[in-house]
């Protein structure tokens, strides 16, 4: 988790698995763990998952870890110039529950 903004208690999770590690569910149980434990123990309003709109491997982790798919962020993030829209996601405290499976 990171850019944790405490006066609103929100923060952003993020994620990222060598190639060599990937589809075996790692990404998706560390991001389930990581949401419990912002929104459980550090009291987070919102915490935030953005991934680029051509990036399925990653929305698909959001998915499976239950986060919620909000929409797109027209040219939300810029990596060496190139300019991206971001697909968001969200967990909120009501989400907890299913973060306890």
């Amino acid at each position: 988790m990171n850019n944790l903004n405490l006066l609103d208690k929100v923060a952003n999770l993020g994620y990222w698995v060598r190639t060599s590690q990937t589809q075996q569910g790692i990404a998706t149980i560390a991001t389930r763990l990581l949401a419990r434990f912002g929104l459980k123990e550090l009291k987070l309003n919102r915490i935030e998952i953005i991934a680029a709109t051509d990036n399925d491997a990653s929305q698909r982790v959001a998915e499976k870890a239950g986060a919620i798919r909000e929409g797109v962020l027209r040219n939300r993030l810029v990596v060496h110039e190139n300019v991206y829209d971001m697909v968001i996601f969200s967990f909120i405290p009501p989400d907890l529950e299913k973060l306890l499976d």
